[in-house]
């Protein structure tokens, strides 16, 4: 089944700050006339009202202004409009990083891939660091529980 993988791109480029005018200029200055995109159709495209895909014509405009690869876009469509993802064992919020990783040279590899495993390393601590503050909170709770309990035993004992 298709999902709005390309249209939810678009709105996420919108949400970040880009209008659809903006994405119409953004067209004309890579495509010229006959490679752009009117704010219309960027405005339906983000709603998914386009029942057709866009024409390979409009793929480097649209990479510009969604701001990745022209294989990315092609990917992009591929899943929405003909429900054909091609990685699947990579999951999507990963795939436009993979898609950039063609064009990093061989000897960066290295540097990226420790920039991703430092990053890793970070979420996995901030990951740890919030699960250890829930389990104080509900110890804490815990806690607060007993002795109310033991208030309350203390005050029919003094009664």
């Amino acid at each position: 089944m298709a999902t709005d993988v390309f249209s939810q791109a678009v709105r996420e480029r919108n949400q970040a700050g880009m209008t659809f005018s903006q994405m119409e200029a953004r067209t004309w200055e890579v495509g010229d006339k006959e490679g752009s995109r009117s704010s219309a159709w960027w405005n339906n495209m983000s709603k998914w009202f386009m029942d057709t895909p866009p024409a390979p014509k409009y793929i480097p405009g649209i990479a510009a202004v969604l701001e990745v690869p022209e294989r990315r876009v092609n990917e992009l469509i591929a899943e929405q409009w003909y429900g054909v993802s091609p990685r699947r064992d990579v999951p999507r919020e990963h795939r436009p990083l993979v898609s950039i990783l063609p064009g990093v040279a061989k000897t960066d590899i290295l540097t990226l891939m420790d920039l991703a495993r430092r990053l890793a390393e970070k979420n996995t601590e901030a990951t740890q660091l919030a699960q250890l503050k829930a389990q104080l909170a509900q110890i804490r709770a815990e806690y607060d529980m007993v002795e109310d309990i033991e208030d309350d035993v203390d005050e029919g004992t003094a009664a």
